[in-house]
């Protein structure tokens, strides 16, 4: 009973770290000058959920993303995509980078 008992607790706990865990799917530059990194730095952030569900899809951009920190000209831009439980919810980011 007791080796039952502690296999079930190890299979549950595998299963809840699974689930609860979150990864970085892709992080990096994705379009860069020959400049230094500017100053600022302005966001602009979406999710999707299901994989059928976006929330705010269509404002993830690079012109939101600088409008957001006064950025006029844009050095560097960052694309960032979390994972939570399994994928089932995606956090997307584009980080931007100028003066």
């Amino acid at each position: 009973m007791k080796k039952k008992f502690m296999t079930l607790a190890a299979s549950a706990a595998i299963v809840v770290s699974t689930l609860c865990s979150c990864i970085t799917l892709n992080s990096g530059a994705a379009i860069s000058s020959n400049s230094p990194v500017g100053p600022k730095v302005g966001e602009a952030k979406s999710s999707i959920i299901l994989g059928l569900w976006s929330s705010k899809g269509e404002q993830n951009n690079i012109q939101t993303a600088a409008a957001n920190a006064g950025i006029k000209k844009v050095s560097h831009v960052e694309y960032i995509d979390k994972a939570v439980l399994l994928g089932l919810w995606i956090e997307h980011t584009t980080r931007v980078y100028g003066e």
